[in-house]
């Protein structure tokens, strides 16, 4: 017999013969590379352009200084220290405030996906780094005047000597544009202002005190030396190199752009998986069609592992063409979400394409070995063809026992049913144990369902097929009836739009729930009538000035304002995010805004200051009514207070441990360091809720910011976030959909193709073309529909399990999206349709005495 390389050679001229089957297969692989190798682009990319724009911020930056641990700032006495240094050449201070611009008709710069922010200007003379260039108009001198950055000044129609409204977290002004400047990381998005640094430490500090300097060395002075130096003549600061500080911002970003790396990657990965189901079908309904084949070589003395190597070889071919277009492929798809960017002002400068070798060569090898792995029980299956079958004189596969296959998929089934329902019921173990349950019932359902759905689908398509065929008569009964000739096949190709649809279910069931849950907790814990509040798309804080512009409303009875302070009671805070502390503040009777079960004391603040702390939060730290406890304020340095506990309450959603009086904080952080979150109203009753809404409105209009809700309307808004951060998962769970459409244009195109003799005998019978396409596109819908029922059953069941584990987090009502659920069904039937498309013409085109001669 011929060696290994004949057999090559006869798998190449294959290939090269069936450009079709190729294509089909093909696209699978390509699909799931494309995203994993865009993931490790895109990240190139992003990070590419952070490294370049964090070097540009410290180009040129020999030093940088910040307050030592517990240290509240850099004082303006040591500011002037430095500056007369003999080592030092230069000090800047580099600070930053969150603003909104607008236009003279107090209409807001909608700056979307940029920022708005104000800095210092320095003089070219005296700039530590790389210095701004003026290219238009003059420099600020006074605080009512501005620079603004060039690219946003032109996106937004500003020109030097603009009147425009600046608007930050404690007040408005009326500011002038006297000079426009360019700098290399301009964004048209974004609108960068600068004024004078004198105005800006008064507005913005307490006492000029700042959080960063930015120094140069002077001359004949090194930046180690400069370090060095510092860090040996001053206390209480923290000093770093430029580089230094830059190669960590960078550490921190690359850490942070990891995420996004391994979320897209996990997207990827489906997409493979998914079509690993695909590969593997189309490479059973490849050999069952080339039986015949590898029986003659059988015959003419072809080994069986020869056969076997031989498939396997067509399929590393398969796996390396896909993954090579699967990368250029990813190149276009990082080439498109950039230009789309570009397009709306958020450009990635000096980030080119991303190219890497792990971008080319872990997608390539991925891919390959994946179509390798895919295909290797059809080449066992391929190898083990007699050469008697050569004698046959039909191709179509042989029906094989689904006994053995049957009873492995339920007992998965049910230990991963088990698994799932006893991490969703074991209400006293850790979250983490449950989930990992779940987790293990999740794989072992989706696992034991693509096992026994050969078998399942025996009762369950055919059924579909007679309801869905019963408007065509006999062409309907035809087709359920031959959905039942090839289980394994219509479970597999039904198994891709299965995994697809289950994931979507499940993401949909906690989205809902999430909305469900937050409505809840708005509009049962929520007491004031209107809520006031800034930007819910940034963070920009709801201006200060709010709760003194509504309380003569007409309409007003009371108002309360809810914020957030840096300061600590006995070291402890409301909330603590990595080194940031923040304790919430209220200005009056929390209960007039907050719906709360008192177990002790009072909820008036406003009457009696002090503190309010929840239970369980008292308990922990040995708190009890009447305690006299310190208040501090570390961040900024302020002197120690006492404050009173004068009552406990229990949980609730919208108060997280304790809230303290404004009253005990008045004067003891600089401006802008408590953070005004919402303002409640409560309306008298003299006015309807209409001309109340109306009235809030007006007098809030010259904030610019401010957004006046309901309960129900916060509730709703919240919802929004939540659709938003769905919609991204629904649009990268579509690869797995339009794999599992592939998969059923690949299957019934191969059918097509099978069954060439069949269809050409009920054309020489009289069926006419259109009733062909109608039976090909019913089979395609039967197949479809069943794989979404049985995904939308899975993710129900995995949902469930998911979201009792979640309930101690706050999600405790569980809810399902029935509508979504509806359309999902009525859209894979339009999925089926779609699908059959091109094989149910190319089947209309059989010629009738061409097929019977064959």
């Amino acid at each position: 017999m011929a060696k290994n390389s004949t057999l090559r050679k006869v798998s190449l001229r294959n290939i090269a013969a069936h450009k079709l089957r190729l294509a089909l297969t093909v696209l699978a692989v390509v699909l799931g590379t494309a995203f994993i190798s865009g993931a490790f682009m895109f990240t190139n990319s992003l990070d590419a352009t952070f490294k370049s724009a964090v070097s540009s911020a410290y180009d040129g930056v020999d030093a940088v200084v910040t307050p030592g641990k517990g240290e509240p700032g850099l004082s303006a006495q040591l500011r002037k220290d430095l500056a007369a240094d003999e080592k030092v050449g230069a000090v800047n201070i580099r600070a930053s405030q969150s603003i909104v611009l607008a236009n003279d008709k107090e209409e807001p710069f909608q700056v979307g996906g940029g920022t708005a922010s104000l800095g210092i200007w320095h003089e070219p003379g005296d700039v530590v780094g790389a210095a701004h260039e003026l290219v238009e108009g003059e420099a600020p001198t006074a605080a009512n005047e501005i620079a603004l950055n060039k690219k946003g000044a032109e996106h937004f129609g500003v020109s030097v000597g603009d009147k425009l409204l600046l608007v930050d977290p404690q007040d408005r002004h009326d500011v002038v544009v006297s000079g426009i400047f360019d700098s290399s990381l301009d964004n048209r998005n974004s609108l960068t202002a600068s004024m004078p640094e004198d105005a800006f430490l008064e507005r913005y500090t307490l006492d000029g005190a700042t959080n960063q300097l930015i120094l140069s060395a002077a001359e004949g002075t090194s930046d180690t030396q400069l370090v060095s130096h510092l860090q040996d003549s001053y206390e209480g600061i923290q000093v770093k190199s430029g580089d230094e500080l830059a190669e960590d911002l960078t550490k921190v970003m690359s850490q942070a752009l990891s995420f996004v790396n391994y979320f897209l990657i996990a997207f990827g990965l489906v997409a493979l998986l998914v079509g690993t189901f695909l590969i593997a079908n189309t490479f059973s309904m490849i050999v069952a069609q080339r039986t015949k084949e590898f029986a003659l070589l059988r015959a003419l003395g072809a080994a069986r592992r020869q056969i076997t190597r031989s498939v396997v070889f067509e399929a590393c071919i398969v796996g390396l063409i896909g993954s090579a277009l699967g990368v250029l492929a990813g190149i276009g798809l990082v080439a498109a979400i950039k230009a789309v960017m570009g397009a709306r002002g958020l450009e990635l400068p000096d980030s080119g394409l991303g190219l890497s070798l792990s971008a080319v060569l872990v997608p390539i090898v991925l891919g390959t070995v994946v179509t390798i792995i895919s295909a290797w029980i059809p080449a066992r299956r391929a190898g083990e063809v007699k050469p008697v079958e050569a004698m046959r004189s039909s191709e179509s596969s042989t029906d094989q026992p689904l006994g053995v296959r049957s009873i492995i998929g339920v007992v998965l089934m049910l230990i991963g049913a088990a698994a799932a329902i006893a991490g969703a019921l074991l209400g006293d173990a850790e979250t983490k144990t449950r989930a990992v349950l779940v987790g293990v019932g999740a794989v072992g359902a989706i696992l034991g369902f693509f096992f026994a759905a050969p078998a399942l689908s025996l009762p369950i398509v055919p059924t579909f097929g007679r309801i869905i065929g019963l408007p065509f008569g006999a062409v309907g009964k035809l087709a359920s009836t031959n959905s039942r000739r090839n289980p394994r096949r219509t479970a597999a190709t039904a198994f891709a739009l299965t995994l697809g649809v289950a994931l979507v279910t499940a993401i949909g069931m906690l989205g809902d729930t999430m909305k469900a849950s937050i409505s809840d907790v708005v509009e049962n814990n929520t007491n004031a009538d209107f809520v006031l509040s800034g930007p819910t798309n940034s963070n920009f804080p709801t201006p200060a000035g709010t709760p003194d512009a509504v309380r003569d409303v007409a309409g007003v009875d009371s108002v309360l304002t809810m914020s957030t302070a840096p300061v600590l009671i006995d070291g402890e805070a409301s909330q603590v995010m990595g080194p940031h502390a923040q304790t919430m503040v209220i200005d009056g009777d929390v209960s007039r805004m907050v719906e709360l079960s008192i177990t002790e004391g009072t909820a008036d603040l406003g009457s009696t200051p002090g503190a309010l702390v929840m239970t369980e939060f008292a308990e922990k730290h040995g708190w009890s009514v009447g305690d006299t406890l310190e208040l501090t304020a570390p961040a900024v340095g302020a002197q120690p207070r006492e404050i009173e506990v004068v009552g406990l309450f229990e949980p609730t959603t919208l108060i997280q441990n304790m809230v303290i009086s404004e009253s005990r904080i008045e004067g003891m952080l600089p401006p802008g360091a408590q953070a005004v979150t919402m303002v409640g109203v409560n309306g008298d009753g003299t006015v309807s809720d209409e001309e109340l809404r109306s009235n809030l409105e007006e007098a809030v209009k010259g904030f610019i910011v401010v957004q006046v809700m309901s309960t129900e309307e916060m509730a709703g808004q919240a919802g929004e976030a939540i659709n938003m951060m769905l919609n991204i998962l629904y649009a990268l769970l579509a690869l797995a959909v339009i794999i599992a459409v592939l998969g059923i244009v690949n299957t019934l195109t191969l059918g097509v193709i099978e069954r060439r003799q069949e269809i050409g005998m009920l054309r020489a019978v009289g069926s006419q073309r259109r009733q062909i396409r109608t039976m090909i596109t019913l089979e395609a819908v039967q197949i479809a529909v069943f794989g979404a029922v049985m995904g939308i059953l899975l993710g129900l069941g995995l949902g469930w399990a998911f979201l009792e584990v979640l309930k101690d987090e706050g999600l405790d009502t569980i809810s399902v999206p029935w509508v979504q659920l509806a359309w999902m069904l009525a859209g894979s039937a339009v999925i089926g349709v779609v699908a059959a498309i091109w094989p149910a013409a190319r089947a209309a085109k059989t010629p009738p005495l061409d097929a019977i001669s064959e």
